[in-house]
């Protein structure tokens, strides 16, 4: 239990960091009236190291040694935080996003595969429970890193960045103590006492239609991280645009992921929405008008009965479909039963590819209509392109198992 607990708070609390970074160097950009490719720019930096290293940690990493590259990755973002909190000037953020992006990349596939081999030890459903929990994690800790920029100095947010990113350090040592211990304890045991291990509750598909399904998860998961991408960083533009306090933007920020965390959790009893027809389209629907809402922020705000409200209830609707979007995501990458690390790695890769490219495009659109919702209409678009790849897919009543 200790290790389960040490374990899902290594992902919050490096999302705290990576949120937290992404947030005040898209509004310090923002502040100071960078153009829309620049801010899109600093997303993009940061997704271009990302996704390099991560083909990297693809190529190498394995259960015998996820614990040391995710303790690696701890260390690089301890470092990151003492050099935004030494080097603050505006451009020197592209520096320290670039480090960043490194240390997550050698957090993020190394711990699914570490996730998935203790739900597999466990009581609990194997794939779906590491799905939901690491989900529920690391939006909490998207959703936090804002707010702590929102409500403190800009300093103080880099110092609890920097106790955070040493707790991580410690976290992971102590996790490689106990699993130590552990193993020692097992191996005096005798033979007879060994219990074989509880395998994972997963459909009965054939090989070719769980990569099926992990393709469409790719898909389906690449497109929406474009809109994810959109609103992490165009909507501190708007934001401002809106002459929303800074305090506003975070929340808004933040209630997106602490929704997104929490229908994660809400799916941890998932048995086969993942290969249906009908959420596809409940689960996208609830993408597109959010994004559209985001996307003539401007009009609606002329009228009285929008105000601040609307606008979190846009977020609350985008976290529900961001929820089942990566939800969907790492549950089909790892529900494979013979390459989920193969697939895991592709998530990140395919994750840090469409940080870097889908801001870039964002802001241009935005600089060459002279519109900030320009973005947003864009990832309608893309979320109405991931739903017609699953309808395609996709049998019109699901996918049975196969005996």
């Amino acid at each position: 239990m200790l290790v389960r607990i040490l374990a899902y708070f290594v992902p919050f609390a490096i999302n705290f960091l990576n949120g937290g970074f992404f947030f005040i160097s898209a509004h310090r950009f923002a502040e100071a009236k960078c153009s829309g490719v620049i801010i899109g720019s600093s997303i993009a930096a940061w997704g271009i190291s990302y996704c390099l290293v991560t083909m990297l940690i693809g190529r190498v990493v394995k259960l015998a040694n996820a614990l040391a590259l995710i303790l690696s990755g701890g260390v690089v973002l301890s470092l990151v935080s003492v050099g935004f909190i030494i080097f603050d000037g505006i451009y020197t953020q592209f520096v320290w996003l670039i480090l960043s992006g490194i240390g997550a990349a050698l957090f993020c596939t190394p711990f699914q595969i570490f996730a998935k081999s203790i739900e597999d030890g466990s009581r609990s459903s194997g794939t779906v429970s590491a799905t939901a929990f690491y989900t529920l994690t690391w939006s909490l800790g998207f959703a936090s890193g804002p707010l702590a920029f929102a409500r403190l100095s800009i300093r103080q947010g880099f110092i609890i960045t920097l106790i955070l990113a040493l707790a991580v350090t410690a976290s992971v040592a102590l996790i490689a103590l106990l699993r130590r211990k552990k193993s020692e304890k097992k191996a005096d045991l005798p033979p007879q006492s060994h219990l074989p291990e509880k395998s994972l509750q997963l459909p009965k598909f054939t090989l070719k239609t769980f990569t099926k399904l992990a393709i469409l998860g790719w898909i389906v998961g690449g497109l929406g991280t474009v809109t994810v991408s959109q609103l992490r960083v165009m909507w501190p533009k708007l934001g401002e645009e809106l002459a929303l306090s800074r305090d506003h933007i975070a929340y808004v920020m933040a209630l997106v992921s602490f929704v997104q965390g929490f229908t994660a959790l809400a799916l941890c009893r998932s048995k086969n929405w993942m290969w249906k027809r009908l959420p596809a389209l409940l689960m996208s629907f609830c993408g597109i008008i959010s994004l559209l809402g985001f996307a003539f922020a401007v009009r609606l705000s002329e009228y009285q009965w929008w105000g601040l409200p609307g606008f979190y209830l846009l977020a609350l609707i985008y976290g529900i479909y961001s929820g089942c979007l990566y939800f969907y995501l790492v549950y089909h990458s790892l529900a494979h039963p013979e390459r989920s690390s193969f697939f895991v790695a592709g998530n990140e890769i395919i994750v840090g590819v469409t940080s870097m490219l889908s801001p870039l495009i964002g802001g241009l659109l935005v600089d060459f209509f002279n519109f900030t919702g320009a973005a947003f209409i864009f990832g309608a678009l893309v979320t109405l392109l991931a739903l017609s790849a699953q309808l395609i897919l996709l049998a019109p009543s699901g996918l049975t198992e196969e005996k």
